[in-house]
């Protein structure tokens, strides 16, 4: 039997559209797709523009109406007439025709891939469907790729741009990090050390940040021994020998060198945590003695506008009272007109300043500086009834305080005296429709704008004895703390030493 080599059909329905120098033809009235038209690659196609024929073949069948070319068209036609030559499928020559299709296919391949590989810079290729597209070649791809900074590690010579931050972790554990970002708009570096966070912000104002031991700032914490400052520092003294107020207190030590023994002018300055702060000086290695600062903390105006030593104090008004912080929860409750009980107190203060425990009252004076009241006080006990205007009080603790006032007559003249009346209507009372003054040593209240100070001992468990003892644990624990950390950086140094490592090196 002969073979069949292919029966020859010709596929002429529609129009065909042209662009010159472009491969690709559009059809009207076409149905390429069809498969009994039989139309693929390598079918020969001829097309009448101008009364001129042309030869051409088919590259790809895109769609019934799209037909991808071998070669570009020449010039441009719409509803231009054309004939594709097709074949009988799965015939022998429908058979050669495809393997010359394919390898057409194949050399055009492998010309782009020529283009691509062997030229520089950005290259233009053409793909089956005739698209031209521009791509960076081999050559150019290896040049971007030389010398940049791989995800393992490497060296960077330029600048790095990042959106929100950059990180360094040891290893895969982000517990223990550094990190640069921003948050708000303000650079910070935040260390992490086992998953907890600690913010250094950067300062917003141009300038450089100043190391330790520049302008001889810096330095480690003073030792027991008081005579070892070594530099300007702000140190938390751990020696009860070189504290003026307490162990742990923060202290500013600033000193000058100089000398043979270079122990030079050194001034130590120190805080507590009730404000105070106290200073002493120490020349060629001798310590002068100490010296405290007059504040706010440790003062108070009295009645009268005196500056005085502080400790716990209160001011008792005709209805109120006022604390300060260490005498923060007491209260007053006002038994008859002047008399006052002051709950949670130990009693009054023995400071000499104020007169000794029988003297820590300050009198209010009004004009001519004459004292307003008389003012005596009691000190309760408990389980010990006490008196009150014919009431028995029974007292709930040991060491509160009633105060009594009473009034206090001066011999002044008839102006004088009608002007303190004026001031001070505390001091008149009605009798049988008529306002007469007090007898002298009668109850009368404080008077309005005026006010008496007491100074008082507190309770071991007060309000202010609690914040001090809590605040003096946190810097004991803090101190502590810092002299671990310390320890530990001194015996790793001494380790790296030892083994002959470097600073990058892991010391397991």
């Amino acid at each position: 039997m002969r073979p069949n080599f292919g029966v020859n059909m010709i596929y002429q329905t529609g129009t065909i559209a042209t662009t010159a120098g472009q491969t690709k033809i559009k059809g009207t009235g076409t149905r390429w797709k069809d498969n009994l038209a039989g139309i693929s690659e390598g079918c020969p196609i001829s097309y009448l523009i101008n009364n001129v024929v042309y030869m051409n073949t088919v590259l790809s069948v895109n769609s019934d109406t799209e037909i991808n070319l071998t070669y570009p068209v020449p010039v441009a036609a719409s509803a231009a007439k054309y004939q594709i030559a097709t074949f009988v499928l799965d015939s022998m020559s429908d058979g050669v025709r495809k393997m010359l299709a394919n390898q057409q296919y194949i050399q055009y391949f492998l010309r782009n891939m020529d283009t691509w590989m062997t030229q520089d810079g950005i290259v233009e290729i053409k793909t089956p469907t005739g698209e031209t597209v521009r791509l960076e070649s081999i050559i150019a791809l290896k040049k971007l790729i030389d010398g940049k900074f791989d995800k393992e590690g490497g060296k960077l010579l330029g600048a790095i741009t990042a959106s929100w931050s950059v990180r360094a972790a040891a290893g895969s554990d982000e517990s223990n990090s550094v990190e640069f970002n921003f948050i708000q708009k303000v650079p910070i570096l935040r260390i992490t050390r086992d998953g907890k966070p600690t913010d250094l912000y950067f300062p917003s104002q141009a300038g450089r940040l100043m190391r330790v031991d520049e302008y001889g700032i810096g330095g480690t914490a003073s030792s027991k021994d008081a005579n070892t400052i070594e530099s300007t520092e702000f140190t938390a003294a751990d020696g009860d020998s070189i504290n003026f107020f307490a162990t742990y207190a923060p202290a500013l030590s600033m000193k000058r060198p100089g000398g043979a023994d270079n122990t030079g002018f050194v001034t130590q300055i120190q805080g507590d945590a009730k404000a105070r702060i106290a200073f002493r000086q120490r020349e060629r290695g001798v310590w002068r003695g100490w010296y405290e600062f007059y504040t706010q903390a440790n003062t108070t105006k009295d009645s009268n506008g005196n500056l005085k030593a502080a400790s716990p104090i209160i001011k008792v008004f005709a209805e109120h009272i006022d604390t300060n912080e260490e005498s923060e929860g007491v209260t007053l409750k006002k038994l008859h007109t002047g008399i006052y009980q002051l709950h949670g107190v130990l009693g009054l203060h023995s400071d000499a300043s104020w007169g000794g425990v029988h003297g820590g009252i300050t009198i209010p004076c009004g004009i001519n500086q004459l004292p307003l009241v008389y003012a005596l006080y009691d000190v309760l006990e408990k389980g010990k009834p006490h008196p009150f205007d014919g009431r028995i009080v029974e007292p709930d603790e040991d060491g509160d305080i009633v105060l009594y006032t009473t009034y206090r007559k001066h011999d002044l003249p008839q102006n004088i005296q009608y002007e303190r009346f004026k001031l001070y209507p505390e001091f008149l009372k009605e009798v049988d429709g008529e306002m007469v003054e007090l007898t002298p040593g009668e109850p009368c209240d404080i008077p309005n704008g005026h006010w008496i100070d007491v100074r008082v001992n507190m309770p071991s468990d007060s309000i202010y004895n609690q914040k001090l003892a809590e605040a003096e644990r946190l810097a004991k624990l803090e101190a502590e703390r810092l002299t671990e950390e310390a320890e530990r950086a001194e015996q790793e140094a001494t380790e790296r030493k030892q083994y002959g490592l470097g600073d990058n090196d892991v010391l397991l």
